[in-house]
């Protein structure tokens, strides 16, 4: 789904660069402790290079600029990278869903209006990114100097643990999911909710994850009825942390004109 998004239809089963771009990205994890694999690089940048001189129509990279002098490579590079995390969200967000039949009627509901639009669906997932945030630690730098009962000095640089502001314990939300709380917005800087950062260093892609994230889950939701199989969650006292990786879901086929999920014709978990 990346691939096509970003780059276009004939992407679809080009999992070499996936692939490529992983080893990379693995190689990377040891910073300075590993020398760059060039040829490696090199390999990527001319996989990247084959959709960047014949960009298709509706994809990300059909959106450039023309003729621009940017490293469109390391921009592309970071697009495609930075789905995962969408990807751990639609996961955490089904999850959550299965759990909850009220947000999951109501999801689907929203799913048979004719209307691109998905709010109640996107509020699920940006719950998701307050409960289990995918980038728990925002590093920021101040710009001007701070004075109360010390003075921190302008251009000191600043750790944000998100957690700390999710799940803080004067919340009477804290530890559930509470999709209202979100309307129609992706922050809530007063109390210090920004799954996509904010101001000037905002995430440019804050509309888009979260709108192809929630066609992502609709998909699903028009289909097929899901059972969340493991790990089995509180929804009054959900846990601090939630490995994507253990979650398993079991998909069954929705019925036509049925109101409440049945297991019958289940698909293998996923």
């Amino acid at each position: 789904m990346p691939r096509r998004t970003v780059l276009g239809d004939r992407a679809r089963n080009d999992v070499t660069l996936t692939k490529t771009l992983n080893d990379l990205r693995s190689r990377a994890n040891w910073a300075f402790a590993a020398s760059i694999d060039r040829c490696k690089l090199r390999q990527f940048q001319q996989q990247l290079g084959q959709y960047l001189r014949q960009q298709e129509e509706g994809s990300l990279i059909g959106r450039l600029p023309k003729g621009s002098d940017f490293d469109l490579e390391s921009q592309v590079a970071q697009w495609l990278f930075a789905f995962d995390a969408a990807g751990i969200a639609v996961f955490r967000t089904l999850a959550l869903l299965a759990c909850h039949p009220s947000y999951w009627a109501k999801a689907v509901d929203e799913v048979k209006d004719p209307e691109l639009d998905r709010p109640f669906t996107r509020s699920c997932l940006l719950e998701a990114l307050r409960l289990w945030p995918t980038t728990p630690v925002i590093l920021r730098e101040l710009t001007e100097e701070i004075k109360g009962d010390r003075t921190v000095a302008r251009g000191t640089g600043v750790i944000i643990f998100a957690p700390f502001f999710h799940r803080d314990p004067e919340l009477a939300y804290a530890n559930r999911m509470e999709p209202s709380i979100w309307g129609p917005n992706d922050t809530l800087p007063t109390v210090g909710f920004v799954p996509f950062s904010a101001g000037a260093a905002i995430c440019p892609a804050h509309n888009l994850v979260p709108a192809i994230a929630s066609f992502a889950i609709g998909a699903l939701l028009s289909e097929a009825d899901i059972t969340l199989l493991q790990p089995s969650l509180t929804v009054d006292n959900l846990p601090g942390t939630l490995n994507h990786f253990d979650i398993r879901l079991r998909l069954s086929r929705q019925r036509v004109g049925a109101g409440a999920p049945h297991a019958a014709a289940a698909f293998p978990p996923h």
